[in-house]
């Protein structure tokens, strides 16, 4: 039987298949104050469990895309929508990936570095190359961690804040050049007038003038001990650090900044009328299909039902259990917080590596991809990426760590290549620097082994 096929047409339709069915529908998005009504595609697609399975579409049934990749079947249908086709028919199917497994290269790294769990992603031109994970959700238990396992990324959260700014500004909602004296100024009018100036670029530059942690040493206990919401605590931020001047030239030098990326945060939010986490659930995790992204630390307290955070003690991992101290504030969201799986983070990933070409309607423009990966001259931070070339990326590459000190998670993507890599470990460098040491050598092994 041939793959299910969709035609535009001004009715309603559902056509059956054996990969798939598919029914006309009418979507509404707003784009600045006009409502545009779109056709769109229902697609319902079989899986197998435990298998990882990718969506890919083709026009002619000659040749296939690959549309998204790293959906792992539980053995029920999966949903999506998908913008209907402008002309002609589109062909849709799933297929069954078999992507190599990572345990003899991953288990070697970690009995030699000692941290608790490691785990890594390849993913190729929207295909899953190669997965694995290797060790304990906690030191000392018995539990082995999964490659459905959730991670903490910290740091790795700015580039997402960035992503929804970016989406806001494509819809027409948000602008780069916005200005906190605008957008956070009415929730602070003790603000000192030099913050007022700041924009959105420049704080998810880490150029606004925004506190490093050290120079805010004090705020932390204060955000600690807040009993208030996520969002209240960043109202706290506001009121402890925007009410001072800037201790950072606005405009000068590179210095980074978790504060300001939780004023970037509050400006979303200020946009949207919602929590910012609210607004990445609505603007990334929910058109990503990023089902297993989540705030804080994954597990359950007392639980061992996801892994748990580690730090050094004497060269030996201490579990943290989940709890009040075992992350960031939670105010601190925008620049720190976001967990999912090894999958989802990969598809988010390939969204950057794609950087809006080939999408028939993207979520984010080539024009503003450019816009989060490109440093200004001179520099090489953008959007929260670091950016440089590497002879194995065939040119560009944009790359972030990510930490709670509990946790570490390294990102590598090649955009030309459109390749991505991703290492994790359960343990952050709260002494030394094993954990990034580890994450690195897991990198260039993968490097070393798929892409030279």
């Amino acid at each position: 039987m041939q793959p299910p096929r969709f035609r535009p047409s001004a009715r309603s339709r559902q056509l059956c298949g054996s990969a798939a069915a598919i029914l006309l529908l009418a979507l509404a998005s707003v784009r600045g104050q006009n409502l545009e009504i779109r056709e769109a595609l229902e697609l319902l697609l079989p899986t197998t469990p435990g298998t990882v399975h990718a969506l890919e579409r083709s026009d002619d049934l000659a040749g296939w895309m690959p549309i998204e990749s790293g959906i792992l079947g539980e053995g029920r249908p999966v949903r999506r929508f998908l913008p209907a086709p402008p002309e002609g028919s589109a062909y849709y199917r799933m297929t069954s990936e078999s992507p190599d497994d990572l345990t003899p290269m991953l288990e070697p790294i970690r009995t030699r570095t000692r941290v608790p769990a490691l785990g890594a992603i390849l993913v190729v031109s929207n295909r899953v190359v190669a997965m694995g994970a290797v060790g304990l959700r906690r030191h000392g238990s018995s539990v082995e961690v999964t490659i459905t396992d959730k991670w903490h990324h910290g740091s790795i959260t700015k580039s997402m804040t960035a992503t929804a700014a970016a989406v806001l500004v494509e819809r027409g909602q948000l602008q780069w050049s916005a200005t906190m004296g605008e957008l956070l100024g009415p929730l602070l009018p003790s603000m000192d007038d030099a913050w007022r100036p700041v924009t959105l670029d420049q704080l998810l530059r880490h150029r606004g003038g925004a506190p490093t942690s050290a120079q805010i040493a004090g705020v932390w206990a204060t955000l600690w001990n807040h009993t208030g919401s996520p969002r209240q605590q960043r109202l706290t931020w506001l009121e402890l650090i925007a009410s001072r001047p800037p201790p950072n030239p606005p405009g000068g030098d590179y210095q980074y900044s978790n504060a300001g990326y939780v004023f970037a945060g509050m400006m979303l939010e200020q946009v949207t009328g919602k929590s910012w986490e609210e607004s990445m659930v609505e603007l990334v995790f929910r058109p990503l299909q990023m089902d297993s992204a989540g705030f804080g630390v994954p597990a359950t307290p007392r639980f061992l039902d996801q892994p748990w955070g580690h730090q050094w003690n004497s060269g030996v991992p201490r579990p943290v259990p989940p709890g009040n101290d075992s992350d960031n504030p939670a105010g601190m969201g925008p620049a720190g917080t976001v967990h999912c799986t090894l999958l989802d983070l990969a598809r988010y990933g390939t969204f950057h590596a794609r950087e809006g070409r080939g999408d028939a309607s993207p979520l984010i423009s080539p024009g503003n991809f450019s816009r989060l990966h490109e440093a200004l001259s001179g520099e090489t931070y953008a959007f929260g990426w670091s950016t440089g070339t590497r002879p194995w990326a065939g040119g560009r590459v944009i790359s972030h760590s990510g930490s709670n000190v509990q946790w570490y998670t390294s990102v590598w993507i090649a955009p030309l290549k459109q390749a991505v890599l991703i290492a994790v470990t359960n343990i952050g460098d709260n002494t030394g620097t094993v954990a990034r040491d580890t994450t690195n050598d897991v990198i260039t092994a993968l490097i070393n082994s798929y892409l030279r």
